[in-house]
């Protein structure tokens, strides 16, 4: 880009961020890192939560996970169907919900701000701590996102 075209664009930048604009940035590998993940390599038995906080979408089976022995950390994994390109992370609340368990809606679990475990190419992501927070299983696929329902366990 030469010099009078960056400065064009810096100062659109700047009129859009002035305004009071949303600008939506797409999340990519750099945006969120296993640092965002609150347990590597978590061993121990995990079992799928449904009630659509798993979910079927063209062609996968995606799962939101929770740990089931210590029943302290939840993840994301694409349980069949996957495909080269697909990414996958799972989110985590700041907002405790200490004396829940079950569904939350969107905006409860967002007021507080929340954080992203990935996003990861593999069928797996690495683990967050969910003990009484809410957590929901995300992916981009074929270009698209899509996340589960949040759920406090």
């Amino acid at each position: 880009m030469n010099k009078s075209r960056m400065g064009r664009a810096i100062a659109a930048s700047a009129v859009l961020i002035g305004s009071g604009a949303i600008v939506f940035v797409p999340a990519s590998a750099a945006s969120a890192t296993e640092d965002d993940c609150d347990g590597i390599a978590v061993i121990g038995r995990f079992r799928a939560v449904e009630s659509g906080a798993s979910f079927d979408f063209r062609g996968r089976r995606v799962e939101l996970q929770n740990e089931s022995a210590l029943d302290r950390y939840s993840r994301a994994e694409i349980k069949s169907g996957r495909r080269a390109g697909d990414r996958l992370w799972v989110d985590r609340s700041f907002r405790s919900f200490p004396d829940f368990k079950g569904i939350v809606s969107d905006s409860d679990a967002k007021r507080d701000g929340w954080k992203m475990c990935g996003p990861y190419t593999g069928s797996r992501t690495q683990s967050v701590y969910n003990s009484n927070y809410a957590a929901r299983a995300c992916g981009e696929f074929d270009g698209i996102t899509k996340c589960g329902k949040w759920y406090v366990d």
